[in-house]
């Protein structure tokens, strides 16, 4: 009888129970693509809010990109309309830089929920966490001052 359970926790036996892509072995500087952690405790839950606040920085970037396209769209269609207008041409001055900038932030906001992601996947592996206050810092401010300059150029002009 003993030697019935020994068989059955056998090296041999336990490879058979190999899942197949367990099996396939990564190169060294693709390691960190591959990620398989024991689920005890909160692990898996963490992962996934993890995951779900990558998805939010995504959504995020891209409304962000999206008003910047919507800016130069507006001021463009808007010029369209009054093309002698000094009002509208001095505006559609700023149009593009302001549109690239804010498109420029989503991108930002994108690279930043990238490395932000892998950082907090590392620290939790680790059993780790860090906050994200200089993120949060620089986002709003970066918000804020985009918002600012856009509220300051659509009032700075008088309207005709």
């Amino acid at each position: 009888m003993p030697e019935a359970q020994a068989s059955s926790s056998s090296p041999a036996r336990r490879e058979s129970k190999a899942k197949p892509w367990e099996s396939i072995k990564l190169p060294r500087y693709l390691s960190w693509i591959s990620l398989t952690l024991e689920n005890s405790g909160s692990v898996a839950r963490d992962h996934l809010a993890s995951e779900r606040t990558w998805l939010a920085y995504i959504r995020t970037s891209l409304a962000i990109a999206s008003a910047g396209v919507a800016l130069v769209q507006l001021f463009t269609i808007s010029m369209q309309n009054n093309p002698s207008d000094p009002v509208h041409l001095n505006i559609q001055r700023f149009a593009r830089p302001l549109g690239s900038s804010i498109v420029l932030l989503g991108l930002i906001v994108l690279a930043i929920g990238i490395w932000r992601f892998f950082d907090v996947q590392n620290a939790l592996t680790k059993g780790q966490f860090s906050p994200a206050r200089v993120t949060v810092v620089f986002l709003s401010s970066a918000l804020v001052v985009l918002v600012a300059v856009v509220f300051g150029v659509l009032v700075s002009f008088p309207r005709a």
